[in-house]
Formats: structure tokens, C-alpha cells, sequence
């Protein structure tokens, strides 16, 4: 399904029908966003587009897609006789990410914050609302930013070397839109309400240094105890169950 014409209350009706348990929240005006507990996210924009998108990991993410397709066509399997729990309790904190080409690495990190019971906004996984790239990064982190924390994924995408040091000194970089976006959440957030994490060794910028860096080498949950350190000091309420599980 790549959009849905209906009410929202209707798609409250259709996700009910594949009995998939979760919870309803509104992360901005025009989005409306159900979080599968499996970890399967979908996101609804009740604009003229009508877009609607999934994300999450695997199998969950394409088990729900296929799950509401299978709704919407009337061939829904029999639910179980327990009623579906459908929660619409305060809507979790909204997290900006920003990531490279690293699939994998940003889908581990998309996880984690799942389960610590935050939602992650990573901006590849929407339409956008019809906005640019730009008007989409200032909406979310500009002068009144809709995130109220933001993650950068640095992970060794590129390679480069200053002109003047030659080819010799090549080394590992970040994406240059990470950089960007770096720079854009640290100006609107401060450097209390952003983590940096690094993947293996990748090549800092030159300016940034004196910004405290969690890195790790293969697998995001290396530093989950060190990133719910971070989150409690920009005044989130992190449960400890939470950050056990998202640490194994």
C-alpha cells in the first residue's frame, strides 16, 4: 500500500483488522504514525498525497505491509478471539537521525530506539510532504524544531584526503550530507539534546572536536548504555528494562 484515500478513523479500522497490537501517535500536524509492538512502524500523511509508508526491521516491517494490503483487499486472516490493544497514550519522544549509506548499522540504531521507547524520524523513510530535502531538515530541526533529540550516525562511507597531504593520507569519511546535518542539529538542539556515534574509525571534522563521540565497532547496542547516559541528561525518562533489552 503507498497510500490510503480513506479517514483516519477507517485506518484505525484497517490496522485493527490485521490484529497487529500497538500504539497511535500524531508526530507532527498532517502525520499520523502506528507502532507496531513487533517493532513495524506505519506512517500516514493526511495530506492531498494521502502517502503512507513503513519502516522498521525485518520480517516485522514487510510482515505489517503485507498485513494491511491484505486488509485493505478483504483477505485478512481470522484474528484471534482476544480483543486488539490499540494504546493512545502520549505520543513517544520524536528523535532526528542522521545516517550515510550504512543500512544495516542505521536499521540497528532505528531498532534500539524502538525499544527504548522513543521514535526514531529518519527522513529517507517518509514522502516528505511534498517539501524539499531542506524545507524538511528546517522543519524538523530549524529554528522550532519538531525533534526534541537528534542521533548522528557517523559510519566510514566515503574516503578522502586533504589537497596538500596527497593521496597517502587517505582515510575514512562520513558522508558529506552527515556532516551538514551534523552541524545544522548541533546550531538548533546544542550539544546536550545530540549524541554522535562512530562506527569503527572515520576521520572527524576538523572543527568539531571538544563534542563527546560514543563510538562502537560492530553492532549499534555497544553503546546503548552509554546513549540512554545521554538521553537521561537531556531529561528523557528511559525505563532500565528498556536499555537492558535494547543492550542484548
Amino acid at each position: 500500500m503507498k497510500r490510503f484515500d480513506g479517514t483516519l478513523e477507517e485506518l484505525h479500522a484497517l490496522v485493527k483488522e490485521t490484529g497487529q497490537e500497538g500504539q497511535w501517535s500524531q508526530p507532527s500536524a498532517n502525520q499520523h504514525q502506528f507502532r507496531s509492538n513487533s517493532g513495524a512502524v506505519l506512517n500516514w500523511w493526511n495530506t492531498a498525497k494521502k502517502t503512507v509508508t513503513f519502516q522498521g526491521p525485518e520480517p516485522a516491517k514487510s510482515a505489517f505491509e503485507a498485513a494491511i494490503d491484505a486488509a485493505a483487499s478483504g483477505d485478512a486472516p481470522e484474528k484471534a478471539t482476544a480483543p486488539v490493544a490499540i494504546a493512545t497514550s502520549a505520543q513517544p519522544a520524536h528523535i532526528f537521525v542522521v545516517h550515510g549509506h550504512d543500512d544495516t548499522t542505521r536499521e540497528q540504531l532505528e531498532r534500539i530506539l524502538l525499544i527504548l521507547g522513543l521514535e526514531p524520524f529518519v527522513l529517507q523513510n517518509t514522502s516528505g510532504g511534498g517539501m524539499t530535502i531542506i524545507e524538511a531538515l528546517e522543519r524538523q530541526i530549524g529554528r522550532t524544531p519538531e525533534a526534541e533529540f537528534g542521533i548522528i550516525l557517523m559510519t566510514p562511507d566515503d574516503m578522502g584526503y586533504a589537497k596538500r597531504d596527497g593521496e597517502a593520507a587517505i582515510k575514512p569519511r562520513p558522508r558529506q550530507n552527515v556532516v551538514m546535518e551534523m552541524g545544522m542539529l548541533l546550531s538548533s538542539l546544542t550539544r546536550e539534546r545530540v549524541a554522535i556515534l562512530v562506527k569503527g574509525f572515520v576521520e572527524q571534522p576538523s572543527d568539531a572536536h571538544g563534542i563527546i563521540y560514543l563510538h562502537f565497532n560492530d553492532h549499534v547496542k555497544e553503546v546503548v548504555p552509554r546513549l540512554a547516559d545521554r538521553l537521561r541528561s537531556a531529561g528523557f525518562n528511559i525505563d532500565p528494562g528498556r536499555i537492558t533489552r535494547a543492550a542484548t
